[in-house]
């Protein structure tokens, strides 16, 4: 092997290597909210959508188009996967699924920007995904708290000013909206 193959092997190591290491890291949050796609599911993904994208570079460079129909494969093949983990509750108005098939998702863009060689942008979509991961489920919670605390304004089109809304009233409204709400998009 000269110097060349062996810069060329770690290069495609390292690609192959953060997108996958990625892919698991978003499927752990999947795993510990006992998901249906975790940890090895979106290592897969991203490792699969890094794989076919550094080999379409290098078909590119013959075909022209191939890079970006191999892109559009990827997220085509993607969506039937998402669309997979997505259901519907019967006889309610409740969908279940929709935070794991955009997970699957984005870790399938995260290996594809992997394959083109972006690192800081896939380390950047990364890093903007798993604080949507953690920090969103605690973001939603508040929302609907303050929500429900000041319900009785809202529905009256703010002719009630907040201070009306008793403590009492939001610690007996607040654990029944936190069961309700644990895992109702996921």
């Amino acid at each position: 092997m000269n110097p060349t193959d062996i810069d060329q092997l770690h290069e495609m190591l390292f690609r192959l290597g953060l997108s996958t290491l990625l892919g698991a890291v978003l499927g752990i949050d999947r795993d510990l909210h006992r998901k249906p796609a975790g940890l090895r599911v979106l290592a897969m993904v991203a490792l699969g959508a890094c794989g076919v994208i550094m080999a379409s570079i290098t078909f590119a460079h013959s075909t022209g188009d191939g890079l970006l129909r191999a892109v559009q494969g990827v997220l085509t093949g993607i969506g039937f996967l998402g669309a997979g983990v997505i259901m519907h509750a019967q006889g309610k108005d409740e969908v279940h699924g929709l935070t794991t098939a955009a997970t699957i998702w984005i870790s399938a863009i995260v290996g594809v920007i992997c394959g083109a060689g972006q690192f800081l942008l896939a380390i950047t979509v990364f890093a903007i995904a798993w604080f949507l991961l953690i920090g969103g489920r605690w973001i939603e919670w508040r929302i609907i708290r303050w929500t429900i605390a000041h319900k009785s304004t809202l529905d009256s089109g703010g002719a009630k000013p907040a201070t009306e809304v008793t403590e009492a009233n939001r610690v007996e409204t607040v654990p029944a909206v936190a069961s309700e709400s644990k895992g109702s998009n996921d």
